[in-house]
């Protein structure tokens, strides 16, 4: 029927496929849906009464919502429940109760003529499950990129120009990012030959090397990799995502992870500090 009134709150109720393709809905109309079995066994038989037109059968209890079938005068309905809905002054009664046909589709009850049993009230519809938060990202956490021990120190007396720690570990072992951040660079630092083979101390430079950093501004270097870090600029990581292998590319005479922790990027020898007594309050332990 033609719709006149204000939309009001949906409702839902799922029957069975079998029923809704022997009722023969259009296509595009309402999914299955079943009755409760208390609902089941309360279902009333009407019949449809518009004086000659016909009966719009809509996808919920309001004139606007969309059409999904229609039926003709004296069209036979089976009613599983009724729902509030938006006011209709029809051919049988004045109301504001909706039916809910065993087809899935509602009808305005003003068109019903049925006994006058009391129907049950339709279940209201169950809230939609909240998609799944994906856990937040701890962007304060810091992790050792390696499970190696510090075999050389920041700008020791024999090294005044090292920059960082070494941590000695075997050759392949997986690099972890040592805090959340976003790649920056990650580069090949040599002075001769390639990154992809071995170094030696004839050989200046970090080899294959990367840099991240925090949101803070610090910015940590991971150098003398093995092959190409296992990340690209640009890319955000996580405290403890992969980001490559240690090798011995570069100036390095054997397989270790030379590790900088600069206080903002770029990163230069002048703001490049202990990694140490940083990581240590980091609640980081370094042996």
């Amino acid at each position: 029927m033609p719709a006149k009134h204000q939309p009001v709150t949906r409702h839902r109720r799922r029957a069975s496929a079998a029923v809704i393709a022997g009722l023969g809905l259009l296509a595009g109309g309402l999914a299955a849906v079943t009755a409760s079995p208390a609902e089941a066994a309360a279902a009333v038989s009407g019949t449809v009464s518009t004086g000659g037109l016909v009966l719009n059968v809509r996808k919920t209890a309001r004139t606007g919502a969309k059409r999904v079938t229609t039926l003709k005068e004296g069209a036979k309905v089976t009613i599983t429940c009724q729902v509030k809905g938006n006011p209709v002054t029809g051919t049988v009664r004045s109301t504001d109760v909706w039916d809910l046909l065993t087809s899935g589709g509602y009808v305005s009850d003003a068109y019903i003529k049925r006994p006058a049993t009391p129907l049950p009230v339709c279940d209201p519809p169950k809230p939609k499950a909240s998609p799944t938060t994906p856990p937040a990202v701890n962007t304060t956490a810091w992790v050792l990129p390696v499970p190696a021990v510090m075999n050389s120190g920041f700008r020791t007396p024999d090294r005044p120009d090292h920059n960082g720690m070494d941590l000695a570990i075997a050759r392949e072992t997986p690099i972890k990012a040592a805090h959340a951040g976003v790649v920056m660079r990650a580069f090949c630092n040599v002075s001769i030959g390639t990154c992809d083979t071995d170094g030696g101390l004839n050989v200046i430079g970090c080899g294959w090397s990367l840099e991240i950093r925090a949101d803070d501004g610090v910015t940590t270097r991971y150098c003398h990799m093995l092959r190409r870090p296992s990340v690209v600029p640009g890319q955000v990581v996580a405290a403890g995502d992969l980001v490559g292998f240690v090798g011995t590319s570069g100036h390095s005479t054997g397989p270790h992870l030379h590790f900088e922790i600069h206080t903002a990027y770029p990163a230069t020898i002048e703001n490049a500090i202990d990694p140490f007594p940083y990581l240590t309050e980091k609640g980081v332990a370094v042996r």
